[in-house]
């Protein structure tokens, strides 16, 4: 497939301005299938002891009670359903967070000086307490060929990422000893870290040493082209994955339902079975990030994208980029993504467990 010059200088536009940590993990949709999963998978009791502990978190008002839909804000604060909402809804709050800072960003640079332009700044102090951007992944390198190599480290402490971030969320989650306010917001980004651990490009970085010598981000300045009869213009790798478990809100209960059905838990007995003497968080999150990357390595960057970066260029290109997704692509990654969501949720449940086990008096 060839591609316009328009296109080609709209991902060069692209690639030249990405951060660093671009990273948005599954889309909302797929981080509240995940929370859903593991939603159905607690006892009532464990249920309960998850909404009480997130009715506690310090911005539960502005960031949860706000963003409630009203039928759902009618509800008695312990409805089943009222509570299944604000679980699945913290699955999605450090993602909330970016947006929220962005937004306030934009309204102070347009004030003057003033009453208002201070409380947004404020409000905004408030935010980045709890916004950490390099926590939602970690990648590391695949080489694509001898040359492809990962640039020096800068000087100066490596930022955490989700490899870190995790089992620290976790630890705190578990210490009863913490005010429940801190333990809300641990609970808040376990439930998001745990997804975004699962994701499979949120462990890894590919890189090219003549298309990506920099690394393609978790797929983020990696440009592909869906398969006809799907929109041609060219999109993100890592956003076609965000998406896969779906973007529209209403089907996540049948999705949820479709994942559990092919994925159930009796499936996948040996990724979830615990060892008699169970391993650190560290080792744990470790491992869900091994699969993770083994899962990019094998069904994200499959023959086809990889023969692209290596071929040699047409007359005339100076980027392979963008690829075109083969036919076989997406069915094929359908049930890959499917999978690691299960585990993400039944491993969540999981957590959540014995996080409720150790609170008992």
């Amino acid at each position: 497939m060839r591609f316009t010059w328009a296109q080609r200088l709209t991902i060069a536009a692209a690639i030249a301005v990405a951060p660093m940590s671009a990273a948005h993990a599954w889309n909302e949709s797929g981080h509240r299938i995940v929370a859903r999963i593991a939603w159905d998978e607690l006892t009532r009791p464990q249920q309960v002891f998850a909404s009480e502990l997130l009715v506690r978190h310090p911005r539960f008002a502005e960031d949860f009670a706000a963003r409630m839909p009203p039928d759902i804000a009618a509800r008695a604060a312990d409805d089943p359903e009222r509570q299944r909402w604000v679980f699945m809804h913290a699955a999605i709050w450090p993602d909330l967070l970016k947006a929220e800072g962005k937004r306030l960003s934009e309204r102070i640079a347009a004030l003057p000086a003033g009453a208002e332009k201070t409380e947004l700044e404020r409000r905004l102090a408030d935010v980045k307490r709890y916004d950490n951007a390099t926590w939602h992944y970690d990648n590391k390198p695949i080489l694509i060929d001898p040359y492809a190599l990962p640039p020096a480290a800068p000087p100066g402490a490596k930022p955490i990422g989700v490899q870190q971030a995790l089992p620290n969320a976790l630890r705190e989650l578990d210490d009863r000893n913490l005010p429940a306010e801190r333990r809300a917001v641990a609970l808040a980004w376990v439930l998001h870290l745990l997804g975004d651990s699962h994701q499979p490009l949120h462990a890894v970085s590919l890189f090219s040493a003549r298309h990506l010598p920099q690394g393609d981000l978790g797929g983020n300045v990696f440009f592909v082209v869906k398969p006809r009869p799907a929109d041609p213009t060219p999109v993100r790798l890592h956003a076609v994955w965000d998406d896969m478990l779906g973007t529209d809100p209403k089907l996540e209960a049948a999705t949820k339902r479709q994942i559990v059905a092919a994925f159930p838990r009796s499936r996948l007995k040996q990724e979830l079975a615990e060892p008699a003497d169970p391993p650190a968080v560290e080792a744990m999150v470790n491992l869900w990030l091994d699969e993770s990357y083994r899962a990019a390595d094998t069904s994200v960057y499959d023959a086809n994208l990889r023969a692209a970066l290596l071929a040699p260029l047409p007359a005339g290109a100076t980027s392979a980029l963008p690829v075109a997704l083969d036919r076989r692509y997406l069915p094929a990654a359908l049930p890959v993504a499917r999978r690691r969501a299960a585990l993400a949720g039944y491993r969540l449940a999981d957590c959540i467990r014995r996080a409720e086990s150790r609170s008992r008096p």
